[in-house]
């Protein structure tokens, strides 16, 4: 499986606004025919544990009943909202999203027996798009909550639209507005959020008292530096952060003016083409330094630009276990599923594909609950206040409404993966908050 890539400046920016936020990713890669770059880290794993098993029975998770649904019976619709269409369109989220519908139809007996349906409005890539999706879905009676793929643009103008008749359901954030939309619930987490936790890895695993932060000075990279710095700072870790012009190449310099040389862990908030140079920048000074990096560090293209494969050694954060993982068991059970109706194993890994799947089954079991025949937008937004998880492949407990500043966001928890080379991951910790 492989992360999915994202082409064209204006796809990068919005990667970098939500991979970098470290909510989801995922990625397995050829092994490496030479890996040059062997820094190491001096975090203690855990995988030595026993895996969590996550959610393994969707049937029992959702509430379901076995068998097909009843296709006589009326549709109940969820309103689906993505990325697509244009230059940053990111149509794997919808394609997990439909194969997850196949399934929840084929084997859990839809919703109370009536057949799942999704009803689509796509954004390509204009602001006022947002508009039309949120127009077209708070008229649509049959809706009664709306659901986000992979938006990256036109969030503020939906919400606005839709302002707050009906719930919106969002998987990863890295729009600030999302944080704050009436009746809006971002249940894997946000930029600022599950960032904070890099501060308690870097306190209680790596036992840093300094960290270099660097990033690319463009949206999205500066507020995700931000967010990093801020909880470090918060474990009482002194940092430097330093950006570097997007067109840089020798990353060198900003290394070193962030103190990387002598740091206790160098912190890469940056793209893939800024992995690659913040690789090569750390051999320049044969760094051994433990680097806590974003997700983007293990796009393919990272691993090309290094001679096959990532940094052996380094830790990636997420907000999602990752779904690469053969030793996690939700992981295997979410790749067998989702494969058997339809979508690529090649694209199981891909982040956005990822939470299309999971957002799926996280609103069946809310409709199950609610049932089918007293599904309202009224009751959703009632069962999404109440919902306290789990996530399928997410934080085992959740907590919508804990930051008044932020009422949307519903998690702040994160787990570290360290890379041990050739394809190979090790957990090198549990689910993480913030260091306050």
């Amino acid at each position: 499986m492989a992360l999915g890539t994202l082409h064209g400046a204006g796809r990068r920016s919005a990667a970098v606004a939500m991979a970098a936020a470290a909510l989801l990713f995922a990625g397995c890669t050829k092994p490496a025919a030479n890996n040059t770059q062997t820094t190491a880290g001096s975090a203690a794993p855990a995988a030595s544990q026993s895996p969590v098993a996550g959610v393994t029975d969707y049937l029992a998770y959702t509430g379901g009943t076995a068998g097909a649904a009843d296709t006589s019976k009326s549709p109940i619709a969820i309103g689906w909202v993505n990325a697509q269409g244009g230059t940053n369109g990111i149509p794997e989220a919808t394609e997990a999203a439909q194969a997850a519908i196949k399934y929840i139809n084929t084997e859990l007996g839809g919703i109370g027996g009536h057949p799942l349906t999704l009803h689509t409005c796509f954004i390509a890539q204009a602001e006022e798009e947002g508009q039309k999706c949120g127009q077209q879905l708070v008229n649509d009676k049959s809706v009664s909550i709306v659901v986000y793929g992979a938006v990256v643009v036109g969030n503020q103008s939906l919400a606005a639209t839709i302002n707050g008749q009906k719930p919106i359901l969002v998987g990863v954030s890295g729009a600030p507005a999302d944080a704050n939309a009436k009746n809006a619930f971002i249940l894997y987490g946000d930029q600022t959020h599950v960032l904070a936790p890099w501060g308690t890895y870097a306190r209680d695993v790596v036992h840093a008292k300094t960290a270099a932060v660097v990033y690319p000075s463009q949206a999205g990279a500066n507020t995700a530096a931000a967010a990093a710095k801020k909880g470090l700072q918060d474990a009482g870790i002194q940092v430097k952060s330093v950006g570097y012009a997007t067109n840089a190449t020798d990353l060198l310099g900003p290394l070193t003016a962030a103190g990387g040389q002598t740091a206790d862990v160098v912190v890469p908030m940056t793209d893939a083409t800024g992995c690659i140079n913040l690789a090569k920048a750390l051999t320049q000074i044969h760094s051994t330094k433990p680097v806590v990096s974003n997700p983007l560090c293990l796009s393919p293209q990272v691993a090309q630009g290094l001679g096959g494969d990532f940094p052996a050694g380094w830790v990636y954060g997420i907000a999602q276990v990752l779904p690469s993982d053969p030793t996690a068991p939700d992981a295997v059970y979410y790749v067998n599923t989702s494969t058997k109706y339809g979508l690529k194993k090649a694209t199981t890994g891909n982040p956005y594909a990822a939470l299309g799947w999971d957002l799926m089954l996280e609103t069946a079991k809310l409709m199950n609950g609610v049932g089918a025949d007293s599904i309202t937008p009224q009751a959703m937004i009632s069962a999404l206040q109440a919902f306290k998880g789990p996530l399928v492949m997410g934080a085992p407990t959740l907590s919508c409404g804990k930051y008044p500043d932020a009422p949307a966001v519903c998690n702040d928890q994160t787990k570290f993966y360290k890379y041990l080379g050739k394809g190979q991951f090790q957990a090198a910790s549990d689910w993480l908050q913030p260091p306050k």
